[in-house]
């Protein structure tokens, strides 16, 4: 039989197929010389932390910032909108555009709650990314759409450097608005500043925050001004604007808008004025950089400052210009506004105030992409060394924005399409995240849960923006797809690496020419999945978790070791122990690809114990995997854990699958009770006393469920033992599943023969010529001896003391 094969003789290549029932098909090969094979699974018992407190084995926190520097970071880029949204609500909307800024403001005051909900939930660094990959089970789904946020940041930075640089040239000479003609240095001052904001992030973000702060301060006392000064011009026509002047601009803004199609022109208003919002999505990225509570509270900053500068900007302009020549100056609005209002000071003001506050937005820029840089390449969606740090990613972020601003030659129309479109489908796809948030994880603590008609909404506003910015930038939606097609081609090959370098030993091993760099392919192959292993968390001993988290892992990492680790207390239950072993040892030999060790280890589990196995076993916090917690605890709840992955739910919600499915059973058994099958798991009997024959009335649910999980439990006990001699055969290994043979295929049959307690994935009748897995009777099949009491080498007694064994 294939498992008691010498696996290490060159004499034989055995082959393991595991055919599962249903839609999928599982093949395996353990190759001669053990390079695919990666090697039989342990147990043993992990030493615990010296110290088990809180504290960080890693020493003392980094500071953290405040309420006003986080605002400011993305403060800066969302209030700077109003220096070219202005322009552009009353080009769409014309007297209008009032209505469609108030639309904008509305849609942004549901998205605060959007992101509250989310990010509080979740409070990691990478924004949508990282909802994406707390709640969804296919890690490269939260990859590709993390390209939109840089497709985002890369296109704000551009745009807000080449916007800087347009006002300062006004300031020096504004005859040369060209910036390929002498004079004009429109490009030097962008790639000046974005040069300059580099060198701060790299110095470090708490410095480069101060300066953001400092700027942002500035920002808004000069839009305080302007804001009070246009008012004071309106409201006394005496020393202002002459009332009849006013009156003359409402009537010659009335004819700019014209009479018909008010919906549309407020439509596209709405979608011009959602580029005043850009920016708002920032803040999630770097959420780890922030104290505790300070992220709601910058969501609340930012919509109130946004809210007043557009909406009384767009609606001064209305009274106090004309929308002609507003437009006209579309490129710098509100410096016109200014010296309508009071003047050339206030206006060369504005204009300052303008460069300085655009300038900051590239800072932005820098800030969020490092974040998402360093989040994704610890989930292994980047390579790892733009985890060590965030100065190579800053270092190559600048590059890419100095050669995008000499490619595009100062000229930001295109890219700042392409930035509406990344920003708008980014923050769709946020709304959207809200449900599957809500629908996966409903357990999961968070700051507040809100109405699900709150995402709706603004997911529907935020489509309608999006379709309408569309139809505007029609002409450049082919940029927009070779820019998102680049960045998404960059990060899919990184994630999908394997299946290339498989793809290319294929191709190669065509051709005997080649087979040494098939070989080289191979190589690279084994050292990819060698690089790491990964970490799940196990709390009970439930084989339909512990089959989705080797499904999972399969699915998204590119590894070929995994620990299954449960932290117990003083007082572990020997039972639960043996259970684990028994199933770890089951999966161990379906999913021969991965070596999966079960590892207990007896303490408290919280950031201490994750600090600990982490250093000791070289495995970064974002690779190690969880169900939902509930814990509200400090050092216990999901933001102290140092980043660790939530991959399925709370465990009380398998209680409620349990449920469910002995509810269906139930049903199925009342139209068919001539099926012992069907009956079979839930009769009384002695060694099972199941559920009576005519159950009294249950009070409580509580009491359905106790009663159906004694049920269970009782079950699977006395199946474990009838199945404890069938497991193995002749002179097996006691821990040995790895391949079973039998003339015939047999079914593997879950604990209950309705609904799959497996994860949805039936594991197992198992051919090959005449040979196959033994009959795994039941998920449960204990492996701890033969059937008349000895163990697999013919000795009676219990398993020797020594806590490391092999499966």
């Amino acid at each position: 039989m294939y498992a008691h094969s010498d696996l290490s003789s060159p004499l034989r290549q055995p082959s393991i197929a595991i055919v599962g029932m249903g839609r999928q098909t599982v093949e395996y090969e353990i190759t001669r010389g053990g390079v695919a094979f990666p090697g039989w699974g342990t147990v043993y018992d992990e030493p615990p932390p010296p110290n088990d407190d809180l504290v960080s084995l890693r020493g003392a926190p980094h500071k953290k910032l405040g309420q006003l520097a986080s605002t400011a970071i993305c403060g800066n880029d969302i209030t700077g909108s109003c220096f070219y949204v202005t322009g552009a609500l009353a080009a769409a909307a014309g007297v209008w555009a009032p209505i469609a800024a108030v639309l904008a403001s509305a849609t942004l005051w549901l998205f605060r709650w959007v992101y509250t909900e989310a990010v509080t939930a979740l409070p990691f660094n990478g924004g949508i990314y990282n909802v994406l990959l707390n709640t969804v089970r296919n890690k490269r789904i939260a990859g590709m759409v993390a390209t939109l946020t840089m497709l985002s940041y890369l296109a704000t930075c551009v745009v807000s450097a080449l916007s800087a640089g347009h006002y300062l040239q006004t300031l020096i000479d504004k005859t040369k608005n060209n910036p390929m003609e002498e004079g004009c240095y429109v490009i030097q001052v962008s790639v000046g500043l974005i040069v300059f904001f580099a060198v701060l992030k790299i110095i470090g973000i708490s410095e480069s925050a101060k300066v953001a702060a400092v700027l942002f301060v500035v920002h808004l006392l000069v839009m305080a001004v302007l804001m009070v000064a246009t008012f004071v011009s309106i409201a006394l026509p005496t020393t202002g604007i002459p009332f009849g002047r006013v009156v003359d601009n409402l009537k010659i803004n009335t004819q700019y808008t014209g009479q018909g199609g008010i919906a549309s022109k407020i439509t596209f208003g709405f979608a011009n004025a959602m580029l005043g919002v850009s920016g708002f999505e920032s803040s999630a990225n770097f959420v780890e950089e922030q104290e505790e509570g300070v992220f709601p509270k910058t969501l609340r900053n930012m919509w109130w400052a946004v809210s007043i500068l557009n909406i009384v900007f767009i609606t001064e302009c209305i009274f106090a210009t004309d929308l002609h020549l507003l437009v006209a100056e579309e490129d710098n609005s509100l410096a016109y506004l200014g010296r309508v209002a009071c003047g050339p000071t206030l206006e060369k003001i504005v204009s300052i105030d303008a460069f300085l506050n655009l300038a900051s937005a590239v800072l932005t820029s820098f800030v969020g992409i490092g974040g998402l840089a360093s989040r994704m390449a610890g989930d292994r969606c980047l390579p790892k060394v733009f985890d060590r740090g965030d100065k190579l990613t800053t270092i190559i972020f600048m590059s890419l924005c100095i050669s995008l601003v000499l490619i595009l030659k100062g000229d930001s129309q295109k890219l700042a399409a392409c930035y509406s479109f990344a920003f708008l489908t980014v923050m769709f796809l946020f709304a959207l995240s809200l449900f599957v948030l809500q629908v996966k994880r409903p357990k999961l603590p968070r700051a507040m849960k809100n109405n699900l008609l709150i995402p709706f909404l603004a997911a529907s506003l935020c489509i309608v923006a999006l379709i309408s910015a569309m139809y505007i930038h029609k002409e450049v939606l082919d940029v927009f797809a070779m820019y998102l097609l680049l960045l998404a081609g960059t990060v899919g090959t990184f994630m999908y690496r394997l299946r290339v370098l498989k793809a290319l030993r294929k191709l190669f091993e065509n051709c005997a020419c080649t087979r040494s760099m098939a070989k080289f392919c191979d190589g690279l192959i084994q050292k990819v999945k060698a690089e790491s292993s990964v970490v799940y968390f196990t709390k009970t001993a439930n084989i339909s978790r512990l089959n989705k988290a080797i499904l999972y892992i399969r699915a998204n990492e590119d590894t070929n070791f995994c620990r299954i680790v449960h932290v117990h207390d003083d007082e572990e239950d020997p039972e639960q122990r043996e259970r684990l072993e028994l199933f770890i040892g089951l999966l161990d030999s379906i999913y021969p690809s991965v070596r999966i060790d079960m590892v207990f280890v007896k303490g408290r589990f919280g950031a201490s114990m994750i600090e600990h196995l982490s250093t000791r076993w070289q495995v970064a916090p974002a690779l190690m995997f969880m169900n939902c917690p509930r814990s509200e605890v400090p050092g216990q709840r999901l933001k102290d854990l140092r980043g660790v992955r939530v991959i399925m739910g709370h465990e009380d919600e398998a209680i409620d699958e349990f449920v469910d499915a002995i509810a269906t059973r139930e049903r199925f058994t009342s139209f068919d009770k001539q099926s012992p099958s069907m009956q079979e798991p839930l009769a009384s009997s002695p060694s099972n006393p199941g559920l009576p024959s005519s159950p009294e009335p249950l009070n409580t649910r509580e009491e359905h469920i106790q009663t159906l999980l004694h049920s269970w439990t009782a079950e699977q006990q006395r199946r474990a033992r009838e199945a404890s001699g069938s497991c193995l055969s002749g002179n097996q290994s006691p821990r040995d599943f790895r391949a079973r043979s039998t003339s015939n295929s047999v079914p593997f049959e879950g604990a209950l023969s309705g609904p799959s307690m497996l994860g949805g994935t039936q594991l197992a009748e198992a051919t090959s010529n005449g040979a196959g897995l033994h009959s795994l009777r039941r998920n449960d099949a204990r492996d701890s001896g033969n059937s008349d009491g000895t163990t697999a080498n013919g000795t009676t007694g219990t398993a020797a003391p020594d806590t490391s064994k092999t499966f």
